[in-house]
C-alpha cells in the first residue's frame, strides 16, 4: 500500500475519533466582536481578560480595555503587515511584522516606539516572552530566531539567512522555548532551546500508521517542555493536523487529522481550542484526545489566531475578532451519545442512539481506520444492528455518518 493511501484510509477512520463529542461535553458561543476594521487579524495578546492588543494587515493595532466590548484603533504612520503581538509584562507590549518591524509600548499599547534590531529586514512572523523570566523569542522568513533575555530591551540574532520560515513561537517555563516552521525541502521544522543560549533543530513529520508526512507546522502551544501541541496542514492529500508532543529527538509525532488546514491552538488543563482555514473552530474539554467542531450562527472566515486567558478567549482572522462567551449544552444531532451493545460482541452489535436522527451511512473500521463493512442507513433512526460476525477478533469503530454530524463509538469483537 502507498503511502498517500495509508494516509486516506488512516485519516478516513481516525477523523470520526476527532469529531466525537466527548460524554457530558458543552460547547462555548464564539461571539462576532465589533472592530473598526475589515482588515486581516493575524494576532492578539491579553494581560488580564479585559485589556488586550490585536494586530493585523496595513498597520492594524486595536486595544481593549474592557474585555472585547470596545475595540480602539490606535493610529500610526505604519503599513507594515503586524503578525505577532506580545504582552512583556503588566505595561509593556511589543509587536513584529513585515521588512523587519518591531514596535515597543509601555502603557499598554497606548504609545508605540520604533524597535530597531541591527541586520533584521526580513518578515518577522511571531512573538512570545516570557513574563516571569523575561526571555522571549521572535521568529521569521529565513528561519530567523531572535531572543531576548530581559523582557524585550535588547534582542540577540541565534540563527538567519536561511531558505524558509519559522511560522509560529511559543516560549516554556523558564528560559526556552520552541519555533515552528518548515524547511528547505518542505518538512515541517521545529527549533528548541531549555536555556534560551543552545538551540537545536529537527525534521518533524505528523505521522500516521507508522506513515510519516511532509506539510507545514504553523502553530503551536506548549505549557512545559514536554507537553504541547504542534499544528498545521498536509500537502498530500491535504487538511490539517494536530500533533501533541511527541519528544524533541523524536522526528515522527502521532498525529490526529482535520478537514482544514489548522493555524493556532491553545489549551488550559484539559480545555483546548485549535482554529484554521473556513472558519474552523474545535474544542476539546479532555486534554486534545478528542475534539468537536464549534457551529457558528453566522459565515466565518479563514481563522489566524486564538488565545485562552482566564475564563475567556478570543480569535482573530480575517476582519473578524471572536470572543468566548458563555458556557452552553448541545443541542440537537450533536448532543447524541451512540450506545453500542452487547459490547464485547460475537456476532451481532447492536446501535442504539440517545436521540434519534436520521443516518445516512453505517461503517465499521478498523484501528487503522481501514472501512471494512460499509451500508447505507436509509435514514433510519432508533436502534440499528450490524452482522459483524466474519470479523477477526478484535476492537473497531462504528461510524454513522448523520444529516448534520458524524458520530462514532468503538466495541470489541470477541
Amino acid at each position: 500500500m502507498s503511502g498517500i493511501q495509508a494516509f486516506k484510509n488512516t485519516l478516513f477512520g481516525l477523523l470520526s475519533l476527532l469529531l466525537m463529542p466527548a460524554n457530558g461535553f458543552s460547547q462555548h458561543t464564539w461571539i462576532l466582536q465589533e472592530i473598526p476594521t475589515a482588515y486581516l487579524i493575524y494576532s492578539a495578546d491579553f494581560i488580564t481578560e479585559q485589556t488586550g492588543i490585536a494586530v493585523g494587515e496595513n498597520g492594524t493595532i486595536l486595544r481593549t480595555t474592557d474585555g472585547g466590548n470596545t475595540w480602539n484603533q490606535i493610529w500610526g504612520s505604519y503599513w507594515n503587515w503586524f503578525n505577532g503581538v506580545a504582552f512583556a509584562d503588566s505595561n509593556k507590549v511589543i509587536i513584529v511584522g513585515s521588512g523587519g518591524m518591531v514596535l515597543k509600548s509601555s502603557d499598554q499599547g497606548v504609545t508605540w516606539t520604533t524597535v530597531t534590531i541591527p541586520g533584521v529586514t526580513y518578515d518577522l512572523n511571531a512573538i512570545a516572552i516570557n513574563k516571569v523570566s523575561g526571555f522571549g523569542v521572535i521568529t521569521g522568513q529565513t528561519n530567523a530566531v531572535i531572543t531576548t533575555s530581559d523582557f524585550g530591551e535588547t534582542w540577540t540574532i541565534i540563527q538567519d539567512g536561511y531558505m524558509s520560515d519559522f511560522f509560529a513561537a511559543d516560549v516554556f517555563p523558564g528560559s526556552g522555548g520552541v519555533v515552528i516552521g518548515w524547511n528547505s525541502i518542505f518538512q515541517p521544522l521545529l527549533g528548541y532551546s531549555f536555556n534560551g543560549l543552545n538551540w537545536d533543530y529537527q525534521n518533524f513529520y505528523p505521522t500516521w500508521g507508522g506513515v510519516m508526512y511532509e506539510g507545514v507546522a504553523r502553530g503551536g502551544k506548549f505549557s512545559s517542555i514536554d507537553k504541547g501541541f504542534v499544528v498545521g496542514n498536509y500537502f498530500i492529500p491535504g487538511g490539517g493536523f494536530i500533533a501533541p508532543f511527541g519528544g524533541w529527538t523524536n522526528n515522527s509525532w502521532t498525529a490526529q487529522s482535520f478537514p482544514v488546514t489548522l493555524k493556532d491552538i491553545d489549551y488550559q488543563d484539559n480545555y483546548a481550542v485549535t482554529v484554521g482555514n473556513n472558519g474552523y473552530i474545535a474544542e476539546s474539554t479532555d486534554g486534545g484526545l478528542t475534539w468537536t467542531m464549534v457551529n457558528l450562527n453566522f459565515n466565518p472566515p479563514h481563522l489566524n489566531s486564538v488565545i485562552l486567558t482566564g475564563n475567556t478567549g478570543y480569535i482573530t482572522g480575517e476582519g473578524v475578532i471572536l470572543k468566548r462567551n458563555s458556557t452552553v449544552s448541545i443541542t440537537g444531532p450533536e448532543k447524541i451519545v451512540l450506545n453500542l451493545y452487547p459490547n464485547p460482541c460475537t456476532d451481532m452489535i447492536t446501535i442504539d442512539l440517545a436521540e434519534a436522527d436520521p443516518v445516512q451511512k453505517i461503517e465499521c473500521l478498523d484501528l487503522n481506520g481501514k472501512a471494512l463493512i460499509t451500508c447505507n442507513g436509509d435514514g433510519k433512526t432508533g436502534k440499528l444492528r450490524l452482522d459483524v460476525k466474519l470479523l477477526p477478533k478484535g476492537m473497531y469503530l462504528i461510524r454513522l455518518q448523520q444529516t448534520q454530524s458524524i458520530i462514532t463509538g468503538h466495541f470489541i469483537k470477541k
